[in-house]
């Protein structure tokens, strides 16, 4: 619901509800995964949404285990732009707890 209010781009998701998430690899940088409602706890992978996040899984032998969330040829760079968004906050909290 707040995709629409906040975003110019269609909805890229063929599920109604989730999250859009980051992580760092060392030698991939940063990645930006997307998870339905309901598969977001630890023991779940996300849909990887860039390049970082798809050779992370690969480089360890892993895939998203989520019910597939992506609509055929949607462009994601505004899911990603939020994601990466999203570290970058994270990051500026931490660098200003130290």
């Amino acid at each position: 619901m707040s995709w629409s209010f906040e975003h110019a781009t269609p909805y890229p998701f063929t599920v109604p509800y989730g999250e859009i998430s980051c992580g760092y690899h060392p030698k991939f940088g940063r990645e930006v995964y997307f998870a339905p409602k309901g598969f977001t706890d630890e023991s779940y992978i996300g849909t990887p949404l860039n390049k970082a996040a798809t050779s992370s899984l690969k480089s360890g032998d892993m895939r998203s285990n989520v019910p597939y969330s992506v609509k055929d040829n949607f462009d994601l760079s505004t899911a990603i732009s939020t994601g990466l968004g999203l570290c970058n906050q994270y990051q500026n909290l931490l660098d200003k707890r130290i």
